[in-house]
């Protein structure tokens, strides 16, 4: 007579544990997906990369078209390089750079864009979609993003009510 399993789920005593050979198949679910090399970037973006690497750039975060990256990226190296006096060289001041590059960002792209600069900053911001991005040039991190703009609405008059005592 056999004995049955206990309500617990353990072997019985009697019970001969079952060999596994080091040989039998998995289900197909349980196996780990081969290894596949990933696509090649597309060339946009290993254009940006070079232009990147070329200026001395680390791109850190992005949501927006390759294109105003690469305005974002060069227009701050400019900037940062810019030297008014070849004889003594000033440290550049983060306001005047973050203040450059919005407004070229305003004037370029539509108002509501906002730039920080500095070298130890932190942040939590929200933007529109298609307009973050966020990257070092030497020891300056920026970090350039547009909000929504919206139309500003009047509250509807409130009816003055009249208490009488």
């Amino acid at each position: 007579m056999e004995r049955q399993r206990s309500y617990n789920g353990r072997r019985n005593r009697d019970e001969k544990p079952q060999k596994i050979s080091k040989y039998t198949l998995q289900r197909s679910s349980s196996l780990p997906p081969l290894a596949r090399a990933p696509p090649p970037p597309p060339p946009n973006e290993l254009k940006l990369a070079a232009i990147a690497i070329d200026l001395n750039v680390r791109l850190r975060s992005a949501d927006m078209p390759l294109t105003m990256q690469e305005r974002a990226i060069r227009r701050a190296r400019a900037v940062l390089d810019a030297n008014p006096d070849n004889t003594k060289r000033p440290a550049p001041n983060p306001t005047q750079l973050a203040m450059c590059l919005k407004k070229e960002f305003d004037a370029l792209y539509g108002p509501a864009w906002h730039c920080i600069v500095g070298k130890s900053f932190g942040s939590f911001v929200t933007h529109a979609g298609g307009g973050f991005v966020y990257f070092s040039v030497d020891k300056f991190c920026f970090l350039l993003f547009k909000t929504e703009v919206r139309p500003l609405v009047k509250p509807p008059s409130l009816l003055r009510l009249k208490i009488n005592n």
